[in-house]
């Protein structure tokens, strides 16, 4: 490429292999010779760009979560019940919940590739751009009643999953705290899915107010910034360690054991005779128990030493899984997702802590983390 300018005095090219590329503020604005010097390229990167401008924007990054927090919740709303309506034969129920879980899992590793090469704006507005076209289309699939066009949509809702769970090792570049408080903000998005759900209680309503999140969570996501300057302090990722291998089995045993509860708490209740407000209730609690322990964390860290917490987190997820297989009655079951939800939350502020506090692994490793973790989700929807 050449790009010469109609000076009689000066002529200056811009050229050179992608190698050369350089993202240097300071010498572009300066004009300075060595800035503009013949066969270098530059790209024009606003000199406030730094790393500690963007890690530490918890705030914007807590919301981009909670979005997909509450977006998630009211998917899950609907999407177990109209699956058992919709499903040609009784093996199929489980497909749409399933494919949200793999196309999350799917969506660990460009996740991760996007966010370091084309930066967080790019990243994060096509997984909620996934996120709108899922919805709207889960939606259309109800109204055609196309059990095929449902697990399409429900495919694509999980694709935004993915990338939205990205936020929180985002945020715990900083510090293992940041991605607690990203965490955090998922409770208090999981307490407004009841009233959502209220106002749009028909699961084709409910499904395009899902798309609606995700619209905003885009209009949210093209204000982030383009890329991330170079951080030269930053310390280089550690390789797979004991640390990251617990977190990972650990969490990928939680996460196995939630999707399968998340799975069959919707349709319990619904067999049940539960009205679609009470299931949206359930399940905002639900996931604000999730999501609550991380909030607790961010607070009061003491409390959360790992290897206790793990154990307890399991032990907890255990007992609430027996309360909702069982099926009891409409409260135990209820009770059942409340504590499988704050076992959730107590292994994955653990691992969270596990992966991010002292040497932290690669963007490919904490991808491959997620990997595994939506990969046992998955394995647990189909399985039970």
């Amino acid at each position: 490429m050449n790009l010469r300018e109609n000076s009689a005095s000066d002529v200056v090219t811009l050229a050179g292999p992608p190698s050369e590329l350089s993202c240097d503020a300071s010498s572009v604005d300066d004009g300075s010779d060595a800035a503009m010097r013949v066969g270098a390229l530059y790209c024009a990167c606003p000199a406030s760009l730094t790393r500690a401008n963007v890690t530490d924007n918890r705030l914007t990054l807590a919301l981009g979560f909670g979005l997909a927090v509450l977006a998630q919740a009211l998917v899950l709303t609907a999407l177990p019940e109209q699956s058992r309506l919709m499903a040609p034969s009784v093996e199929r129920i489980g497909w749409p919940f399933a494919l949200l879980l793999v196309g999350a899992a799917l969506a660990s590793f460009p996740a991760a590739l996007l966010v370091d090469a084309f930066g967080r704006r790019a990243a994060f507005s096509l997984g909620a751009s996934l996120g709108v076209a899922g919805g709207a289309l889960s939606a259309f699939a109800i109204a055609k009643s196309n059990f095929f066009g449902l697990c399409l949509g429900a495919f694509w809702l999980g694709l935004a999953q993915g990338f939205a769970l990205f936020y929180r090792h985002i945020a715990a570049q900083g510090s293992a705290r940041g991605g607690l408080v990203v965490l955090g903000g998922g409770a208090g998005a999981a307490l407004a899915a009841p009233v959502v759900v209220s106002l749009a209680p028909e699961p084709g309503a409910t499904l395009l107010a899902a798309a609606g999140l995700h619209v905003v969570a885009l209009g949210l996501a093209v204000r982030m910034p383009h890329v991330v300057a170079p951080d030269s302090a930053a310390p280089a990722p550690a390789p797979i360690s004991r640390r990251f291998a617990l977190a990972t089995l650990a969490g990928a045993v939680a996460w196995f054991v939630m999707s399968a509860g998340m799975l069959h708490g919707p349709l319990t209740l619904a067999v049940c005779a539960a009205a679609p407000a009470f299931i949206g209730g359930a399940m905002g609690w639900h996931l604000f128990s999730m999501y609550g322990p991380a909030a607790l964390a961010a607070s009061l860290p003491g409390l959360f030493s790992t290897a206790p917490t793990l154990a307890a987190g399991l032990a907890v997820m255990v007992a609430g899984a027996g309360a909702v297989y069982a099926g009891l009655s409409i409260a135990s079951v209820t009770l059942g997702l409340i504590a499988i939800g704050l076992g959730w939350g107590a292994v994955n502020v653990a691992a969270l802590r596990l992966l991010h506090e002292g040497a932290r692994p690669s963007r490919a490793a904490l991808a491959l983390h997620d990997l595994c973790l939506l990969g046992a989700a998955a394995a647990g929807a189909l399985l039970f």
